[in-house]
């Protein structure tokens, strides 16, 4: 018998083809510390640097914009989110990211309290004084408006608030109102359920995370709250979730026809799970310190800046490079490798000016510069160009996989069914279907062909038990052939493995059976 020669499957959520994250691209601190963390985790460095990325910009954000011409800014903000497997540690990495962070929120506040319940007090004599003032016979309005607005311009009456995780849209207005920027940091990615509709009746909240993106006013009016009006509210985002988390992302209306997946730069981890050592070297003390001591002094500038926004401006040299790769490369692409994404590509310029921000803030802070006073230089703006570019391939990776409009779609019914019972009872069931994954092998809707005897074709019991409606019999390893009932009909598993029906269909089908309830029906046609 012959031996069919198979070529090397490309698994479908496996890992994506990408590039390795450019961590020499990074600040040195920043460099060493990722470093560190991927060694010590035995993860993936496009981890602990993307989330790195998303912290440092936070530490600039209300400081600084970059310019790439007169009418253009980008600010320092990223919204990053790692997609791993359960158990590739995405937890301890984020808690090194964050450590920082936590310690110096903790740290100001203590030494600042004296300071707080003075400003209090302050705002409460005010107030008193405002209220005796009403209760006269003739009250001297001016005197009581200046009185309030003394008032209101008092700041530093509460703790300040660093890092955020679970979160609820309404207590995201309140904290940002009072901070002006947050860090939203966690390893829960999940949370983002909270902006959508999950204690608002099904109605999505999206705004503030939009307008946090690029530090645009927000206003909100509420019967209880009354108005709210954050001049610029700034919102850097760093999260890591399971792969049903980006699913459900990438099939919700909202979150996409809104442009928030658009804003959000994706880290695909590769996973080393099966190759992982326990003995693997932690993280320095030297290194550890560094990176604590650099955040620390970031977060006391940010603390005691004082200032309106500077613009930052690349060099001449930059600034004709920059111009160069958006008019003939930028566009080229958005219509070519970024067809699947084409609304993420539509601001891959800015997340461009984004990163050089970043970096360039960074580089002239760990050098003691102050970094208005220097330019953004040519070397800065191609380590930005890299590290776009890691984020490009992933990008492509991750809408491809999943876009309604796109040309390759997911086709792994297992993966459905495990993110069908996480979605709707919760957890994580990649261990379960480890075990008992064979009790539903008959599910699965792909199945290879029985070969002849001496294997180069179709064996002639398959041709005996089908008939051929349309086209041929497979001759190749990357043909199908579709298999229908005697009324030539599909099942709804066979429609999701092609691309004819969404994950977030299947769910909802499942669920309203689970629940009896009536499950609508429409026929469906499509021509041979």
């Amino acid at each position: 018998m012959n031996e069919i020669k198979w070529v090397e499957p490309r698994p479908l959520r496996h890992t994506a083809d990408t590039i390795p994250f450019p961590l020499g691209a990074l600040p040195p601190v920043l460099r060493d510390m990722a470093g560190a963390i991927s060694v010590t985790t035995s993860t993936d460095v496009g981890m602990a640097g993307t989330a790195m990325l998303s912290a440092v910009g936070y530490c600039f954000t209300g400081l600084y914009r970059l310019a790439g011409k007169a009418d253009h800014t980008e600010p320092p903000v990223l919204y990053s989110i790692i997609i791993a497997q359960p158990s590739e540690r995405k937890s301890p990495v984020m808690h090194f990211i964050k450590a920082p962070f936590d310690s110096f929120e903790s740290k100001y506040n203590k030494e600042h309290r004296e300071e707080m319940y003075k400003a209090q007090q302050d705002v409460k004599a005010l107030e008193a004084r405002v209220k005796a003032m009403e209760k006269e016979d003739e009250p001297d309005t001016a005197a009581i408006a200046k009185l309030r607005v003394q008032a209101d311009n008092i700041r530093n009456t509460s703790p300040i608030r660093i890092a955020v995780d679970d979160i609820t849209p309404e207590s995201l207005v309140i904290e940002l109102s009072e901070n002006d920027s947050l860090l939203m940091i966690s390893d829960e990615a999940g949370m983002l359920s909270n902006f959508n509709g999950k204690y608002n009746g099904g109605i999505p909240n999206l705004d503030l995370l939009l307008k946090s993106w690029n530090g645009e006013k927000y206003i909100c009016n509420r019967v209880i709250r009354g108005r709210t009006e954050i001049p610029s509210p700034y919102l850097s985002v760093a999260l890591a979730g399971q792969p049903y988390i980006w699913d459900n992302m990438m099939n919700d209306t909202a979150f996409r026809s809104s442009g928030l997946i658009a804003r959000f730069v994706p880290c695909f981890a590769k996973s080393n799970v099966g190759n992982r050592r326990y003995d693997t070297a932690p993280i320095s003390k030297e290194v550890r310190e560094q990176y604590h001591d650099f955040i620390h002094q970031l977060l006391k500038g940010k603390k005691d800046w004082g200032g309106e926004e500077t613009i930052l401006h690349l060099s001449r040299h930059a600034t004709e490079e920059y111009i160069e790769y958006c008019n003939n490369y930028i566009e080229k692409e958005i219509k070519e490798s970024m067809c699947c994404c084409q609304d993420w590509g539509g601001k891959f310029h800015g997340l461009i000016l984004r990163i050089a921000c970043i970096l360039h803030c960074a580089d002239c802070c760990f050098r003691g510069v102050e970094p208005s006073d220097e330019s953004v230089n040519h070397d800065t703006l191609v380590r930005s160009f890299s590290i776009a570019h890691y984020y490009r391939y992933q990008a492509i990776y991750g809408f491809s996989v999943n876009a309604p409009d796109g040309n390759i779609v997911k086709a792994d019914v297992m993966e459905l069914l495990q993110n069908m019972m996480s979605s709707m009872y919760g957890g994580d069931y990649s261990s379960y279907f480890s075990q008992f994954g064979s009790y539903y092998s008959a599910m699965d809707v792909w199945e290879e062909l029985l070969p002849d005897e001496d294997g180069t074709g179709i064996s002639p019991l398959l041709k005996l038990q089908y008939d051929v409606l349309y086209g041929r019999w497979p001759e190749s390893y990357d043909e199908v052939v579709l298999v229908v009932g005697e009324n030539n009909e599909i099942s709804d598993l066979v429609m999701y493995a092609m691309g004819l029906k969404t994950e977030q269909e299947m769910t909802d089908a499942m669920q309203a059976a689970m629940n009896q309830e009536t499950i609508e029906k429409s026929d469906a046609n499509w021509s041979y």
